[in-house]
């Protein structure tokens, strides 16, 4: 484990290094499981700090926004594919342990375990000091998603495709971003969606997340045209 380097992308310094080692073992090393080695129980305590900081600051950030509106938001910015993509942005899966067996079959691809381990590392944090600091480091990572939290109300099409091509091989999708006029420094973008290298789709945007977006989107057009097919 390379603690210094996730201490840094974390923004936090742990005290004890035990619980960070705890939040980076996946169940599958921990054989006898009493021995609560693994990162469930800091799952679980990661998970709700997760849902009740988010809350806190949509409810500050959005005065006007009804029940319903604040619980869509909340549910894409706490969703299993976001915390994925955080954790993998991050490097901290490349740093899970986890069993042979689980790493020859594609675990350490797979968005449970990714999104799990994001969670678990939040917890680890609320264990090593308290809430205010786990709040504290879930709001600094989570600080673009929550940026843009609107459009999680809208259809995700980058989580769609995510989970629709890693169900057929456990490979995700890549994005590759380029400017749509090069003397443009600041946009707009022109994005490919691409899955083992051959593009599926094709979009643009302001911004790269919204080209991205729609290359998704695109993406998905198509492979829904051809299933029609």
């Amino acid at each position: 484990m390379n603690r210094q380097l996730l201490e840094k992308s974390l923004g936090y310094v742990f005290t004890d290094a035990a619980w960070l080692e705890q939040a980076l073992t996946h169940p599958s090393v921990d054989q006898k499981r009493s021995t609560n080695l693994a990162y469930e129980r800091l799952e679980f305590l990661g998970d709700a700090v997760l849902e009740l900081s988010v809350s806190r600051e949509l409810f500050t950030l959005f005065p006007r926004a009804d029940e319903g509106l604040l619980t869509k938001m909340r549910a894409g910015i706490v969703s299993r594919q976001n915390l994925a993509c955080l954790c993998v942005e991050l490097g901290w899966i490349d740093q899970l342990r986890m069993s042979p067996q689980l790493e020859n079959t594609g675990g350490r691809q797979t968005l449970s375990v990714q999104a799990n381990t994001f969670e678990s590392v939040i917890g680890a944090v609320m264990m090593d000091s308290n809430y205010n600091a786990a709040r504290k480091v879930s709001l600094n990572l989570l600080r673009e998603s929550l940026e843009r939290a609107e459009s999680f109300v809208q259809v995700n099409h980058k989580g769609l495709l995510l989970e629709t091509l890693q169900a057929v091989d456990g490979c995700g999708p890549t994005y590759r971003v380029e400017l749509v006029d090069e003397a443009k420094t600041a946009g707009p973008f022109r994005a490919y969606a691409c899955w083992h290298d051959a593009p599926l789709g094709v979009g643009e945007g302001p911004n790269k997340h919204k080209a991205e977006m729609a290359a998704a989107a695109d993406a998905m057009q198509k492979m829904l045209w051809k299933e029609k097919k």
